[in-house]
């Protein structure tokens, strides 16, 4: 395990639903209704039964349900004044489960039902593209909610939603690059997946942003596979979504990872996203 600081200010160029064959979907049991740890948040968040992780291809939304198993295709992102959307390269979902896409040069909300975009705006970085998007919760970098966004480089910014309006927080330390994601759970902390020259595969990192205005990078170790361009989070377990269309299992201590599914419907993913408020067993 390697920790290391960096200044608190991801991944490759992308490129490259139907039912799913069962998988063990970590150690809680899907079939079951009745167990505890599918109760519902103190907080009033939702109940892991219901939790839906989104995920998406270069121009279609998908869901993806742990408890039942499946991803469902929702459809091709369209403009909300007609016609095709553009490309979009990563996902992120806020607490109250609203879907915000990045294109190219454009932050998007997304329908969740439709997949219909509507503009926010364009990002304000000359050159730069958010290629990994979360929210991280209440209170970690200030009093609400907030987007964090990664570029290929490993730089990542406060992303306002109002207005596309980008700030730079920090870069990844000791040349780790952003492979594909990052993913916040409230109460859980901040999850990566980075690489760098001297590493085959992928590696998950935790971040944990710090009141000194300074994040702290530690790395739990390699995940076996490359291009997760997406990474979603349910139970005890991370869920990465690859370039080739498959769904990995991925230990979050370990990193260590291990494939669920190849057969998810779609031959790619560029993305995921799934709540801050998503529930967490221990």
């Amino acid at each position: 395990m390697l920790s290391v600081l960096s200044a608190l200010a991801g991944c490759t160029d992308r490129g490259g639903g139907d039912p799913l064959s069962p998988f063990d979907a970590g150690s809680f049991d899907a079939g079951s209704t009745t167990t505890p740890d599918s109760g519902p948040r103190p907080d009033g968040g939702p109940r892991l039964d219901d939790v839906l992780v989104y995920a998406h291809s270069a121009d279609t939304l998908f869901t993806f349900s742990p408890y039942t198993e499946t991803v469902e295709t929702v459809g091709r992102f369209t403009l909300a004044g007609g016609g095709n959307a553009p490309d979009m390269i990563d996902l992120a979902v806020n607490a109250d489960g609203d879907v915000y896409t990045a294109g190219y040069d454009t932050l998007f909300q997304i329908d969740p039902e439709t997949a219909v975009a509507t503009p926010v705006g364009d990002f304000d970085v000359d050159g730069e593209r958010f290629f990994a998007l979360t929210f991280v919760a209440a209170g970690t970098l200030g009093a609400a909610e907030t987007m964090i966004g990664a570029t290929n480089a490993g730089a990542y910014y406060e992303i306002d939603v109002r207005d596309a309006s980008a700030e730079l927080l920090g870069t990844y330390p000791d040349e780790w690059l952003s492979s594909g994601d990052l993913v916040s759970i409230e109460g859980l902390g901040t999850y990566a997946t980075l690489k760098r020259e001297d590493e085959p595969t992928d590696v998950l990192a935790r971040i944990d942003f710090l009141p000194s205005g300074e994040s702290r990078v530690t790395v739990l170790g390699s995940t076996g596979y490359t291009q997760l361009f997406g990474l979603g989070y349910w139970g005890r377990v991370l869920y990465g979504f690859s370039n080739d269309g498959e769904l990995v299992e991925i230990d979050r201590t370990t990193g260590e990872g291990h494939i669920a599914t190849a057969a998810t419907g779609t031959d790619e993913f560029w993305g995921a996203g799934v709540t801050t408020k998503v529930p967490f067993l221990e």
